[in-house]
């Protein structure tokens, strides 16, 4: 594991990206559905990309729990308040 920086894959330690769809996760994360995702190429793991800055907000999987979610952004510091709002709860 690396340490979150917003700019690595905290799985393989990858810096390449792109955009990635996913209805699931946006149908199951409010936060998802409003925002951006991006895949690493290296591995597959998901990230919320962050409103302000475009770093990695957070990393989002099917059995994501509350203490897993960044409450702000590695990178610049950014509170996504949908991202605040969510209980943990992953169906809506």
């Amino acid at each position: 594991m690396v340490e979150e920086d917003g700019k690595h894959c905290i799985r393989c330690g990858g810096d390449t990206f792109r955009i990635a769809h996913d209805e699931w996760m946006a149908r199951t994360f409010r936060f998802v559905e409003k925002g951006q995702l991006k895949m690493c190429d290296g591995c597959g793991a998901k990230y919320l990309v962050c409103q302000q800055c475009g770093g990695l907000f957070t990393r989002v999987h099917p059995a994501l729990e509350a203490w897993e979610v960044n409450q702000k952004c590695p990178v610049c510091g950014f509170e996504d308040p949908e991202v605040k709002a969510w209980d943990g709860v992953s169906a809506r």
